[in-house]
């Protein structure tokens, strides 16, 4: 006896990301942007550029428990190698072009743009923006990636979790859970007094909360990142994590970041994750002694 052939498989997981959708009452738009993240991921996986780019940001949390993971429209990625626009353009054109027939998507190369970024002309990086198509469903895909960032421990490849089943899974690089709350408390010491950027706060919890940290290795990290960034050590309480801060910011509210608890008002994450953050990171006001054997492929 055969299995069911399905005449259009593009449609048929159309379909499936709609009943996904429909039971998690999510944004069927933002499905279909998670799902296309996904294969492009995979895609990138199935090239010799996987050991040159790392998995950050938002989307890195898709493999933590599922109650974690903060809703994005984009790919964040560290990149090694060429950050010139043009080379990026040309390496992911040939991403697009690996055949995956099981997916159902096709990523149009010829929709394919890159332009610099730059974030106060201090870090090298580019976005990359292109369309793919799912059974005519066009779905609009952003990557940003940076360069130059120090990563400890080295990253590691590791499964990034399929949508739907029976799809083969991306098998990336993945950024380390130190490298994640220390790009995030430099960003607090840097933005300080104006930071309105809660999702760090929300990051470093969620994250404090989901791994068991050797400390001299979140030291070595937030270290090497401030270091990088040149980002001056504080010398005492960083402003962002202070009570004062968080009873200043208890109104604020940011679409799509999730309380640390379903019962609490959303800013209550402020409160939260600065005191659970400051007892973390407080020993890391002091500059730390490099260790050695520091110095991985993404290190300085």
């Amino acid at each position: 006896m055969t299995g069911k052939i399905v005449k259009d498989p593009a449609a048929s997981i159309r379909a499936k990301l709609l009943a996904h959708a429909k039971l998690h009452r999510d944004d069927f738009g933002r499905v279909l942007t998670r799902y296309a993240i996904e294969r492009l991921l995979f895609r990138l996986g199935q090239t010799d550029a996987a050991e040159r780019y790392v998995l950050k940001d938002a989307m890195l949390f898709v493999t933590r428990p599922k109650h974690v993971f903060r809703p994005t429209g984009d790919l964040d990625l560290l990149g090694q190698g060429d950050p010139d626009p043009a080379a990026l353009a040309e390496l992911f054109t040939r991403i697009c072009q690996v055949d995956v027939p099981d997916d159902g998507i096709v990523f149009d190369p010829a929709t394919l743009k890159a332009e610099p970024l730059r974030e106060a002309d201090k870090y090298q990086g580019a976005r990359l923006s292109l369309k793919a198509c799912l059974a005519g469903a066009i779905i609009p895909v952003l990557v940003d990636i940076g360069f130059g960032d120090h990563v400890y421990p080295p990253p590691k490849r590791e499964n990034f979790p399929s949508l739907l089943p029976g799809l083969p899974q991306a098998n990336i690089l993945m950024y380390p859970p130190e490298t994640v709350v220390a790009e995030k408390f430099e960003a607090m010491l840097r933005f300080g007094e104006i930071n309105g950027r809660i999702k760090d706060f929300h990051d470093i919890w969620v994250t404090t909360r989901t791994f068991q940290f050797d400390l001299p290795s979140l030291v070595e990290a937030v270290g090497g990142t401030l270091r990088r960034r040149e980002t001056a050590f504080p010398t005492e309480m960083p402003v962002g994590l202070t009570e004062a801060f968080a009873h200043r910011r208890r109104a604020w509210v940011v679409d799509g970041l999730p309380p640390p608890d379903s019962a609490k008002p959303r800013a209550a994450a402020v409160s939260t994750a600065a005191g659970g953050s400051a007892a973390l990171l407080r020993p890391c006001h002091r500059q730390p002694q490099r260790p050695g054997g520091c110095e991985g492929p993404m290190g300085p």
